[in-house]
């Protein structure tokens, strides 16, 4: 796919996943600038990316590290050079600890932990690959997802943490994934608070134990101004602030949408049109995606390799193209295997997307 690089669009075969790197430009510097400004990391969430390419894009332009779903992506990140990771789950079981183990020995990584026994099993794992893990309790600030109760829970975890060969105490996580999309402004805010209150003053439980603290981590593109300004955090998490979507873009417009797919016009009669990409390139999860440009022109369906769209009048041409903007971007990221990095309507880059398809 090299002999794309230099391409104009109009070009290009269809569907093409696109990543507009002037829109990745400024999304990045507009949070990096305010994390510095506050004092706080900004760790971008690989899960959103999945692509190697774009992850040492992100890291030339100042990234604090990255954050992972799953153990698969920080194997590909620790492939790719770059070694500052933490995966913000919980790796159970001894093939995936045996794997964690070996990914220490060659990287820097975190992980959340939330149960005192897959911690001892962690510890043992790490003790028999001659590595070290750093370890953060996860505190439920209201997903009720993954976590322990915030307070005298974690402080238990901690201590464990602390006295376990292989293992050391990093911190904590309190991820608000509950409240990334509330579209109420004002009661995400009220929200996000009241769950990091409970995150920092779990913080303050633990050093008033004599254990310090060195990480406090959390938030996401829905509550990244909110969490970044809160005394006691240490770094945020978002992800999908780099290439958003139509559906995270009503939440938070400050940030322009860097991801679509190009689609060519194949069928059109009077009323709509069809695209030459459906459910298997666009993800439509989070709600129907938009036509880039042609806010007249509606979406009405998704099959699996078709796109209908509405549209008045008879301006439409076979062969027409269109650029796609999904409603949920990790999603989409994860149907392909390869992304364009385009600038001013031409192919710059061509990058593989390693950690698609993948869920170990």
């Amino acid at each position: 796919m090299s002999s794309l690089i230099g391409q104009p669009l109009d070009t290009l075969d269809t569907p093409q996943l696109l990543i507009d790197l002037d829109l990745v430009d400024i999304n990045l510097k507009k949070l990096f600038t305010a994390c510095k400004e506050r004092q706080v990391a900004c760790r971008v969430h690989f899960k959103s990316l999945k692509c190697a390419g774009l992850a040492r894009y992100i890291a030339a332009r100042g990234g604090d590290g990255f954050l992972c779903a799953k153990l698969c992506e920080a194997e590909v990140l620790a492939d790719a050079g770059l070694t500052d990771l933490y995966i913000a789950n919980q790796l159970v079981g001894p093939i995936k600890l045996k794997r964690l183990a070996a990914l220490a020995r060659r990287a820097q990584v975190r992980v959340c932990v939330d149960d005192p026994e897959n911690i001892a099993q962690m510890g043992r794992a790490a003790q028999e690959a001659g590595a070290n893990i750093g370890a953060l309790v996860e505190v439920d600030v209201g997903m009720s997802r993954c976590g322990v109760a915030p307070g005298a829970a974690a402080l238990v975890l901690a201590r464990q943490i602390q006295k376990t060969p292989g293992l050391r105490f990093v911190g904590l996580q309190g991820y608000d994934g509950h409240l990334q999309m509330l579209p109420d402004a004002a009661e995400r805010r009220a929200k996000c608070l009241e769950g990091m209150e409970k995150l920092v003053g779990t913080r303050r439980l633990i050093e008033e134990a004599g254990i310090p603290v060195e990480v406090v981590t959390g938030a996401g593109t829905g509550t990244w101004e909110f969490v970044s300004a809160v005394p006691g955090v240490t770094e945020i998490q978002p992800g999908s602030f780099v290439l958003m979507d139509c559906a995270y873009h009503s939440v938070r417009p400050e940030f322009g949408c860097s991801l679509s797919i190009l689609a060519t016009v194949i069928s059109r009669r009077a009323g709509h049109y069809v695209l030459d990409a459906g459910s298997k390139a666009i993800s439509k999860d989070f709600g129907m995606p938009v036509i880039k440009d042609h806010p007249q022109e509606k979406v009405h369906k998704l099959s699996e390799e078709h796109t209908r769209v509405e549209v008045e009048g008879e301006g439409i041409r076979i062969g027409d193209r269109r650029e796609v903007i999904p409603a949920h971007c990790c999603a989409t990221m994860n149907l392909h295997r390869a992304c364009l990095g385009v600038r001013q309507g031409k192919v710059e880059t061509v990058w593989p997307i390693e950690a698609s398809g993948r869920y170990d």
